[in-house]
């Protein structure tokens, strides 16, 4: 493999979700915009409002594996900061396992609700299993992200190097 070609996938790996959501934000906004702009001249897209909502809900969704991979997420901290060092190791660990395993099990149950799906949106006419689509690529990147999290997670706790 060429130089190249590792640089673009060492990219993507670590920028991949970033990309794809500015990609989406940027494209609800030129859409809106453009919305707002055709009123003017009592114009108007009867789609706009459909596709700005996918567009957000594939971003939303797509925001899992974000979340997993820049280490933000919701912990309640207030009794966290009283326990010992050992113990905060492992509630660190177990609850990146339960977070994987979340994302996981929502991956693969959402993949039935795709196969189910004959449904038309109202304005695009798009089919509906390309919107539920966002449900396991979103959650099956998250997944992917939390077991690449415990893997460094794993290695930096327990002796191996972080980058190794």
């Amino acid at each position: 493999m060429s130089v190249q070609m590792k640089r673009l996938f060492t990219y993507l790996e670590e920028n991949l979700e970033e990309i794809l959501m500015v990609v989406l934000l940027g494209a609800i906004s030129l859409v809106i915009f453009a919305q707002v702009i055709a009123r003017l001249f009592n114009k108007g897209f009867p789609w706009a409002e459909e596709f700005c909502r996918y567009c957000f809900v594939y971003s939303g969704l797509l925001s899992a594996g974000y979340c997993v991979r820049k280490g933000v997420g919701i912990r309640v901290d207030a009794l966290y900061g009283f326990f010992p060092k050992g113990l905060k190791l492992a509630i660190d660990y177990a609850g990146k396992i339960l977070l994987t395993a979340i994302y996981a099990y929502l991956a693969w149950g959402s993949i039935g609700l795709i196969a189910n799906t004959t449904n038309l949106s109202t304005a695009i006419q798009l089919p509906m299993k390309y919107v539920y689509m966002s449900i396991p690529l979103g959650f099956g990147l998250g997944a992917i992200r939390g077991v690449q999290d415990l893997v460094l997670f794993t290695r930096k706790t327990f002796g191996g190097k972080e980058g190794e």
